[in-house]
């Protein structure tokens, strides 16, 4: 990697190991659930491919691009955050998409915080406009998730498991709920406040104040979140921008599961396995999630009635286009890294540090 790659903390070696383990875990994932779903059965429905869904699926990445740098730039700017071009906010998505495989710390998010700090942005605002878009992402998908499992259970769906069509109906209102009360004007100030964190006081003290801090912070973020949703007219590209970023992931599964299956697939049935299968996205798996992601969607995809082999085909091209591709744009990005990190700083606006979105109410 070049010089300026270190600025990021991403670093040939790791970038190399990490790249290693996700295929390793991805050829596992494969054998395994090869064995279970039929070899015979995988290699009739890849000899029976029809390749012409492949290029929706390169559209659904680009829908998921576009989505992000309009959903990244709306909430950058609120409340007089930096206020970054679309050139820029394309350079910092780009490279933070492919961030998880080229071995960079913390993932895109660090790509992220990192983009707003330079660009004039305190520690705390960076942290909360990172959290809120990033719990935005899950909220929609939360959200998207519960509406197709009502839709689901009353029939439009292939026999669903019921553990997975109520576990969104009973966690996401849940979930809600909460959001709604910690972020409330009455608790939101005096809940988001961050103590300074003081390195003499001792090493327990030192973690519970950066435990209360990181708090802090995440109540800050939904409350980033609150704001969004109570006034979509002054930010319409931050929900729009998200959502249009979900639209892409599943046009692209849906067009991977096509090339697979001749049968179609209810929207609502895709929405729920979609969402369920990539809850493992959360988890702290090596290799980016390799193998276990892909397992995963594969299971949920079967669950809604999906054959094993064409689920599994379809998880696999899915992350092709989702995991692995996003790599060319990143290393293509990495050499302006340097140049990105001196241009950030002339974005700030003024009084951009002070402002703290998590002070804000709806």
């Amino acid at each position: 990697m070049a010089q300026g790659d270190n600025i990021l903390g991403i670093d040939t070696k790791r970038a190399l190991i990490t790249i290693v383990v996700a295929v390793i875990l991805v050829v596992g994932a494969f054998s395994l659930i090869g064995k279970v779903a039929d070899f015979d059965e995988i290699l009739e429905a890849l000899e029976a491919a029809d390749r012409k869904w492949f290029p929706i699926c390169l559209a659904g990445l680009v829908c998921a691009y576009a989505g992000y740098i309009a959903g990244y730039r709306e909430i950058a700017r609120m409340h007089d955050g930096p206020n970054l071009p679309v050139r820029a906010v394309f350079r910092i998505v780009g490279i933070g998409f492919g961030a998880n495989v080229l071995g960079s710390a913390a993932g895109g998010l660090a790509v992220d915080f990192w983009a707003l700090r330079r660009a004039g942005a305190s520690t705390h605002d960076s942290a909360r406009r990172v959290l809120g878009f990033n719990t935005l992402e899950w909220a929609l998908l939360g959200t998207f998730a519960a509406v197709a499992s009502m839709f689901v259970l009353a029939g439009r769906g292939s026999g669903a498991p019921l553990g997975m069509t109520l576990g969104w109906l009973i966690v996401v209102p849940i979930c809600i709920v909460l959001a709604a009360f910690v972020s409330s004007p009455k608790r939101a100030d005096r809940l988001s406040r961050a103590e300074a964190v003081k390195r003499g006081e001792g090493r327990r003290a030192f973690a519970w104040t950066s435990l209360k801090k990181g708090i802090a912070d995440g109540i800050g973020g939904v409350v980033v979140v609150r704001h969004l949703v109570l006034s979509p007219r002054r930010h319409p590209s931050a929900i729009l921008g998200f959502a249009v970023y979900w639209f892409g992931h599943l046009l692209t599964l849906y067009a991977a599961l096509r090339a697979f299956t001749q049968s179609g697939i209810v929207l609502a049935a895709l929405v729920l396995a979609f969402a369920t299968g990539y809850v493992a996205t959360a988890l702290p798996l090596p290799g980016g999630g390799s193998g276990g992601i892909e397992a995963a969607l594969a299971f949920s995809l079967h669950a809604v009635g999906v054959p094993l082999a064409p689920a599994l085909l379809a998880a696999l091209v899915y992350r092709f286009f989702t995991f692995w591709l996003p790599l060319l744009p990143a290393l293509l990005l990495l050499p302006s890294i340097k140049q990105l990190n001196s241009e950030l700083p002339r974005f700030a606006r003024q009084g951009s540090p002070a402002n703290e979105p998590a002070a804000q109410s709806g």
